[in-house]
């Protein structure tokens, strides 16, 4: 049935004039796109405009790198928050003027983590521990044990579960990317499976990737009900987890204070916490973050860390991590450094 929009029954612009609902008439307000361009006073509004312009077209060649996996898995909000993240990440960008800085790989560390889909974290859905380890031009993801009975949470309706592994190499500067190629993808598996042990996924890239570029790696989840032989994704985005598991970003390394824009994949605290054959001993409320590494050396070594000319803490770890980043926090203080015998701060 026809329905009038207001007084007049037009809605909308006709010969520059505004019809609104309401049935009030205006006159469409001129383009202000030249004293955007040219005035003084708007030079701030066109640096900010210009760096959130940027911040856009780099969260755009992510998602276009990680098409595949993002294209189940994300909210309503995902494009904005993956914008701000970007921006954040620009305002990093130290050499560059203002209103003409970028996304600088090395800066990228923050993206670890990101969540693709609010409605569902991976943390959530998937409880078995993983590693993701880079070497050259691949990237692998491994999973030492997988009951899927015990260590995953699925949505109610679903029989079966796929896990998504996906890594690209994203080049900001000339706003290119490439899109690893997972071999032996496990496929879509039953909930009620039989639990696994060294479950393994090896991405591999075109090409060993280079100082412009950043690896992204990101680990998901995918549901599926199974009806006469038959798989049926659920529609229920909300229920597919996504993140951010793995980023080469360079973190800063040597003595000294501070932490640069650092996140390490494993975390110990005082006072006897180890992990990945790494041991933390120090005092309560220290901690020690470092990124775990599965193969290497194995020799015992050990490092003593020292604070303003006294030791604090002592590290047992496998000679693999010789020099390797870390961070440590000691009274609330944090720093940077490499593994060795001794690290002053």
């Amino acid at each position: 049935m026809a329905q009038q929009t207001g007084i007049l029954g037009i809605k909308g612009t006709v010969g520059g004039l505004v019809f609104a609902k309401d049935g009030s008439v205006r006159q469409k307000p001129a383009s202000n796109k030249s004293t955007f361009t040219s005035k003084a006073s708007m030079v701030r509004v066109r640096e900010n405009a210009s760096e959130f312009g940027a911040a856009g077209s780099a969260g755009k060649l992510v998602r276009d790198a990680l098409r595949t996996q993002i294209q189940a898995a994300s909210d309503r909000y995902m494009v904005s928050r993956l914008s701000k993240a970007m921006k954040s990440i620009i305002n990093l960008d130290a050499t560059s003027d203002r209103g003409m800085r970028q996304v600088v790989a090395a800066n990228a560390a923050s993206l670890l983590g990101f969540n693709f889909n609010l409605g569902a974290g991976l943390g959530q859905s998937l409880f078995s521990p993983y590693t993701v380890t880079p070497n050259g031009a691949t990237v692998t993801l491994a999973i030492p044990s997988l009951n899927p009975t015990v260590d995953i949470a699925a949505p109610t309706g679903a029989t079966h579960y796929e896990i998504l592994f996906g890594v690209a190499a994203v080049n900001f500067v000339a706003k290119t990317y490439s899109a690893a190629t997972v071999a032996a993808p496990l496929g879509i598996l039953p909930l009620t499976g039989a639990a696994r042990t060294n479950v393994s996924q090896v991405a591999t890239l075109p090409a060993a990737p280079t100082a412009d570029e950043l690896v992204i790696g990101v680990l998901g989840m995918n549901y599926y009900q199974q009806i006469n032989g038959k798989f049926y994704p659920l529609n229920n985005n909300a229920s597919n987890p996504l993140a951010v598991e793995y980023t080469s970003a360079v973190p800063v390394t040597g003595g000294g204070g501070g932490t640069g824009n650092v996140v390490y994949n494993t975390n110990l605290n005082g006072p006897n916490d180890n992990a990945q054959g790494v041991t933390l001993a120090a005092s309560a409320g220290d901690a020690f973050g470092f990124d775990a590494l599965t193969t290497g050396g194995s020799a015992p070594s050990s490092m003593d860390i020292n604070v303003g000319g006294a030791q604090v803490a002592s590290v047992a770890y496998l000679d693999r991590y010789a020099g390797k980043a870390f961070s440590f926090t000691h009274a609330g203080v944090p720093h940077t450094g490499a593994f060795a015998a001794t690290v002053n701060f």
